[in-house]
């Protein structure tokens, strides 16, 4: 998603609004937020990486599907074809993580808040390598703060 963001907003000057109202949802770019969404792709990616003994990819398999599993009751009208290729159903959920219209002021709340307490718990930790993944995910949530600010709020006005 970050991709294809940068790819629209820097390379190709678009503005915000086509980018989120048109571009999305686009059938060959709804086509590539699909398969990088999809359950049964990433379980069949993870239990390779299990079988051969790449941990590596088998952790980074396994948190795409825990996002998927926690992705998929979270969309509206954006939600992603969960189960390609076998379907291209998409669940439309009744509440959004990002949507005011769909509840998605709460739910970006709360993601706010349970990201926060875990980035401060990960400060507490005695090993090293902890600490800096909170240091950074809390960097990384003050960067997209201002970033949202400065970019996003000026077109809302």
């Amino acid at each position: 998603m970050v991709g294809f963001y940068a790819y629209q907003r820097l390379f190709l000057h678009a503005p915000e609004a086509l980018i989120w109202s048109d571009l999305y949802f686009r059938p060959h770019w709804q086509l590539f937020f699909d398969l990088f969404n999809s359950i049964p792709l990433l379980g069949l990616a993870a239990l390779v990486s299990w079988r051969v003994g790449a941990t590596g990819a088998l952790a980074f398999f396994a948190s795409m599907l825990l996002h998927c599993l926690s992705d998929l009751p979270l969309h509206n009208d954006d939600a992603h074809a969960h189960f390609r290729p076998i379907t291209s159903w998409r669940f439309q959920s009744p509440i959004s993580y990002w949507d005011p219209r769909y509840y998605g002021h709460l739910f970006a709340a709360a993601e706010t808040l349970l990201v926060q307490l875990g980035a401060g718990v990960l400060l507490r930790s005695p090993v090293r390598a902890w600490r800096i993944i909170g240091a950074l995910t809390l960097a990384s949530y003050a960067l997209f703060i201002a970033f949202a600010v400065l970019v996003w709020l000026p077109d809302a006005a």
